[in-house]
């Protein structure tokens, strides 16, 4: 089965589950809300905190640079953290709801909040880890030449699948961060193996799945003209709002679906066995 067909399989099965228990979707909308007004919050702040320096900048003639301000970079840093902190928090709450669903459970929303919460000291750790480790690898890819960014991406990506299974480790194990790297990787590794190979791809069902909404939008604009446009943008906008929500809500369900094979080799009866246990097909 092609690269395609598999990720497609496989979303549409998470879907399934997803269809039964439309909450999940309420997990990755607070988050994004939530996220929002983190960024609105520290962002008003920081730029109220570096005012008399751009007014003195301002005063001499001179032009400011607020790369170049460590309370800039300071606050670029704590955004960086808060994110984090809310997006993992949600996944959290929304891999222990997905859990239970899988294994004919009957967690509520409120039980992921919760459970979310019970973690949250581990969780705000964890952010302190990963926005460190983004920032750096950020900072020298954009520094280096072209060997050294394309030697940063195959880093970064390294990094992205030792941290795959994190957050249904740091929901259901409570480890600290580098216990959580270190137990995810292992899991990884001690599935899959140690090279691997594409397997699925959501961003790629994802893509596909957008394209339905600028052709909406095309033809709202060649029919309705300005009005069409205005219109049909609208309706995009609100499309790929709930297509982002619900593409979120399923990687969470495929996640803890994962997570459950690696730790038990147990495949969710929702899920066909072969498509989870070749997700990463391994190299030869």
């Amino acid at each position: 089965m092609g690269r395609f067909s598999r990720s497609w399989e496989l979303v549409k099965q998470s879907f399934a589950i997803l269809r039964s228990d439309k909450q999940l979707m309420l997990f990755p909308v607070l988050s994004a809300v939530c996220c929002l007004f983190v960024t609105a919050v520290i962002a008003t702040g920081g730029t109220i905190l570096m005012m008399p320096a751009i007014a003195s900048a301002a005063a001499n003639g001179e032009q400011f640079h607020p790369n170049q301000s460590p309370l800039f970079l300071l606050g670029m840093f704590t955004l960086y953290v808060a994110n984090y902190f809310v997006i993992v928090f949600f996944n959290v709450a929304l891999v222990g709801v997905a859990n239970s669903r899988l294994m004919g459970g009957t967690w509520t929303f409120r039980d992921g909040i919760e459970l979310a919460w019970a973690r949250k000291g581990t969780i705000l750790q964890w952010a302190l880890v990963a926005a460190t480790v983004g920032v750096i690898l950020r900072t020298l890819e954009e520094r280096m030449g072209l060997i050294g960014r394309i030697i940063m991406r195959i880093i970064g990506v390294a990094w992205a699948l030792a941290c795959y299974f994190v957050v249904p480790v740091l929901a259901f194990e409570d480890l600290t961060p580098i216990a959580a790297v270190k137990r995810s990787s292992k899991l990884f590794r001690d599935t899959w193996g140690e090279k691997v190979i594409g397997g699925f791809s959501f961003g790629l069902v994802s893509f596909v799945l957008m394209l339905p909404g600028f052709g909406l939008w095309f033809v709202a604009m060649v029919l309705g003209g300005i009005k069409g446009l205005v219109l049909g943008f609208a309706l995009l906008v609100l499309y790929l709002l709930m297509l982002s929500v619900m593409m979120s809500a399923v990687q969470g369900i495929f996640n803890a679906a994962l997570y459950r094979y690696a730790c038990f080799k147990q495949v969710p009866p929702a899920f066909d066995a072969e498509l989870v246990t070749s997700a990463w097909a391994p190299k030869n």
